[in-house]
């Protein structure tokens, strides 16, 4: 399995967890509801904290509460302070990663429940938890991970919409209502991975230049551009920065050449002010793009369909983004490290022992399930 045959099975996976959602968050909603709990802290990071950011704006509208999203060092560092009586959860998607286990270790230290929240559940984050949540993204044995980040997203939502039901924030209809709106989205998921085939294949020679690349978003889309960046970092190997909308016009934007990539995530109502920079960004490189659901029919769109929830539209907006990575890693074999940077992965350690040996299993895995 390559990366690019999970960016398309995301979409089944998205729709077969939803059938079972109610199912698949009751272990975390029934803590939700016995700890009484008045915010949400998640604590991640890289794409585990990228689906986090897609997810919040929504997961505060259902459960009427606020929800934090920090890394493990800042965690650690004060963030454990404020907000008070915070359900904390920790992601670790792989299971494995150094920092999410040393923030456990220090809530277990202050007295409190260590709760986590991973893909691997059997692995080491599971000896420092005292509660280990599976969020159903199954098999995923390519470590640049695009259908767990797209599963984790609806995991978040889920936990929310359910949790929000069961201490009594929305009532059935509610519900019913966001379900649909769930499935409307993995709708227009499936719809954007065919607009992103197209979009690939009809701007291949700008895209695949080898040049800095910024991507721009607001509200949840602000989650979608920095996964969206680390995608290009890490994949094709791109210096790659993220920034809100306004945010980046005051000053970044005067890095802009003709060489440059600009990817701008329309707001998911249309915004004006994102429509008229990019006609402006235009002027100055071809590389400027905008992603929207709300075509003007100029040059430089990549349409991908609307949520019918605004606050749903991570789902399909990740796709360029994963899609592109996945596509030109392979066509231009980026997927390799400079070698002075491949020889400080053992000094680095990002993961736990045994994360290389977790990645052959679930490649050995992935035969059986996907037969590829």
């Amino acid at each position: 399995m390559k990366m690019l045959d999970y960016v398309e099975l995301a979409n089944s996976r998205l729709g077969e967890n939803l059938t079972r959602g109610a199912e698949l968050v009751r272990p975390l909603v029934d803590l939700f509801v016995a700890e009484r709990c008045s915010a949400v802290r998640i604590v991640a990071s890289g794409s585990s904290r990228h689906s986090a950011l897609c997810a919040r704006d929504f997961m505060q509208d259902v459960l009427d509460m606020q929800v934090v999203v920090v890394t493990p060092e800042s965690y650690i560092s004060r963030e454990h302070i404020f907000p008070a009586n915070a359900f904390t959860v920790v992601i670790s998607q792989s299971g494995f990663s150094t920092n999410s286990i040393a923030a456990l270790d220090f809530i277990r230290k202050r007295g409190e429940r260590a709760v986590s929240i991973t893909g691997n559940p059997s692995a080491p984050i599971a000896v420092h938890s005292d509660l280990v949540v599976d969020y159903g993204v199954g098999v995923e044995s390519v470590d640049f991970v695009t259908m767990g980040v797209l599963a984790l997203v609806e995991f978040l939502m889920l936990f929310a919409l359910y949790a929000a039901r069961a201490v009594e924030s929305v009532d059935d209809a509610r519900v019913e209502l966001e379900l649909d709106n769930l499935r409307s989205a993995i709708e227009a998921h499936r719809q954007a991975l065919d607009a992103c085939a197209s979009f690939v294949k009809a701007q291949r020679l700008v895209l695949s230049r080898d040049v800095p690349a910024c991507v721009v978003g607001n509200g949840a889309n602000l989650g979608v551009a920095e996964e969206g960046a680390l995608k290009l970092n890490e994949c094709l190997k791109l210096p790659a920065m993220y920034s809100e909308g306004e945010e980046f016009v005051h000053g970044p934007q005067m890095q802009l050449t003709p060489d440059s990539l600009v990817f701008l995530i329309d707001d998911p109502e249309g915004s004006e002010r994102l429509a008229m920079l990019h006609s402006q960004f235009r002027t100055v490189t071809a590389g400027a793009f905008i992603i929207t659901g709300h075509p003007k029919g100029v040059e430089g769109e990549l349409v991908i369909p609307a949520t019918s929830n605004p606050l749903m539209c991570a789902i399909p907006n990740l796709v360029p983004f994963q899609y592109m990575a996945a596509k030109f890693m392979e066509e231009l074999e980026r997927g390799e490290m400079h070698p002075y940077v491949r020889a400080l992965r053992d000094g680095i350690a990002t993961k736990a022992q045994g994360y290389e040996d977790s990645i052959r299993e679930l490649e050995k895995r992935a035969k059986e399930a996907y037969g590829a």
